[in-house]
């Protein structure tokens, strides 16, 4: 067995400085990275090449591909069988990849990079900005090109689980044009929660991560005392995600709540 792994990456960056009298400056700088990962070679053990992990990222995410929802019996009936258990109207119907009239773990395909070891493609941005004793400072980040699936306990449901509001617009036959859910069963549902498109979204996000405000006081105001400089400063963090999915991405099912912090303090030196 061999398997030989690739990992490639590109930073850049720049930075620009800006003077404009005695009393006021403004820098702004931008760096990012593209990283790229790939199982360069490996010694395939799978039955159809669409599965094999050569040339595919190393945080790839593998699954099966989704087509809609089974819209009645009839259709379930000319679909391909499932080995994830019985199905109902309402329930995910997948592609079959190989063709055998079967779905099951071999019709699981490449879906998309997972971003485990980061986004493949990050940004950062920071600007300074003076006017006289008062000081602007922000930092925002980017990340792009990065993919999850939803796929913990408040997005896959079924029995006697707690129930979230995500299962509002479930499947049923009044809903079935509309439904973005799969039907709601008092059993298990094998076959709806497992790894597939269905449940991928896109991790793309941009943070607004830091922003401070500082105020330097004149040393004309310090006079020759014992106080050789005073400041003070307020400033805030993880204040502004802008994500399509934010929502999803916030969420902190068994975990901690992500959280928001303000700070305000002085700093001195005698």
């Amino acid at each position: 067995n061999y398997n030989i792994d690739e990992r490639r990456g590109i930073d850049f960056g720049l930075n620009i400085n800006k003077k404009f009298n005695d009393i006021s400056s403004l820098s702004l700088g931008v760096n990012g990275m593209y990283y790229s990962t790939q199982a360069a070679k490996r010694d395939e053990l799978y039955e159809f090449a669409y599965q094999n992990r050569t040339g595919k990222p190393l945080d790839a995410i593998w699954g099966l591909q989704h087509n809609g929802f089974y819209g009645d019996q009839s259709d379930i009936d000319n679909s391909p069988s499932s080995s994830f258990g019985e199905v109902k109207p309402g329930d995910i119907k997948y592609i079959d990849q190989n063709g055998d009239g079967i779905i099951d773990n071999r019709d699981e395909i490449y879906l998309g990079k997972g971003g485990w070891a980061g986004a493949p493609f990050s940004l950062g941005f920071n600007i300074t900005a003076k006017w006289k004793n008062l000081t602007l400072f922000a930092v925002a980040t980017g990340r792009y090109g990065a993919n999850a699936l939803r796929n913990n306990s408040y997005f896959w449901v079924d029995g006697e689980d707690k129930y979230s509001e995500m299962v509002r617009n479930r499947w049923t036959p009044e809903t079935s044009a509309t439904a973005t859910y799969p039907r709601l069963t008092t059993t298990n549902s094998d076959n709806n929660f497992r790894g597939s498109d269905f449940w991928m979204y896109s991790t793309n996000r941009f943070d607004l991560s830091k922003i401070q405000l500082s105020y330097d006081f004149p040393k004309s105001i310090l006079g020759n005392g014992i106080l050789r400089e005073l400041g003070t400063y307020v400033n805030g963090f993880n204040l502004m995600t802008f994500a399509k999915e934010r929502e999803t991405m916030q969420l902190s099912v068994g975990s901690a709540p992500q959280t928001r912090f303000f700070n305000f303090g002085v700093k001195a030196l005698f």
